[in-house]
């Protein structure tokens, strides 16, 4: 007898998740791929999470992740986790705390191509170790805004293999991403409390 599937009492169909995208304007989009790492870490699983836009002294999830890469050191059974901050410190620097890069008067500075560059290299070396879980957070927007070209994306994307399952953070994502990707969710902002609070929204 077939195994019925809980949400839709319907016979469970096998999955196959290669790439999954968090997209929209409200909160959450990162914070939901720390969950998915954290699941992952629990079953044992590789994961790589890269940062394209902050450093670990800007967030502050950056000390529970390092105890979180720490773990498989004192419990095997744990995964491996490794993490690249390949961005520039932009919180606090534009106009109201935004981010540098998404507004004037700062632009775009070449060691901010070179940063996102060096971000995508260490995404192509994770996909072919076969990570489990490679995260690029930030990635589609670092992309969006020019830092890095969307074909060197789409080449790096499609060198992904299984198992590993890729996931990636930004507001939008171009219609081939679309096209490729497995799972799509998006949060849609409704109200916000205004600037990032720390170690609740950064």
């Amino acid at each position: 007898m077939p195994t019925l599937d809980p949400v839709f009492d319907a016979p469970a169909r096998e999955t196959s998740e290669k790439i999954r995208l968090y997209l929209g304007t409200g909160c959450g989009k990162s914070t939901a791929t720390f969950g998915l790492a954290l699941r992952a870490l629990s079953a044992g699983k590789n994961v790589t999470i890269l940062f394209f836009d902050k450093l670990e002294g800007n967030s502050s999830e950056g000390k529970g992740l390092r105890y979180l890469a720490e773990a498989n050191k004192s419990d095997p059974s744990f995964g491996r986790l490794t993490i690249h901050y390949t961005g520039v410190n932009r919180v606090g620097t534009g106009p109201k705390g935004s981010f540098r890069l998404y507004s004037s008067p700062n632009g775009i500075l070449p060691e901010d191509k070179a940063a996102a560059k060096q971000g995508l290299d260490y995404m192509a070396e994770a996909l072919a170790q076969k990570q489990d879980l490679v995260i690029g957070d930030e990635m589609l927007d670092v992309a969006r805004v020019g830092l890095i070209d969307f074909d060197q994306v789409e080449a790096v994307i499609k060198s992904r293999q299984d198992p590993t399952v890729l996931a990636l953070t930004g507001r939008r994502a171009p219609d081939w991403l679309m096209e490729m990707a497995s799972t799509i969710s998006s949060t849609t902002q409704l109200r916000h409390h205004g600037r990032a609070i720390a170690g609740l929204d950064c």
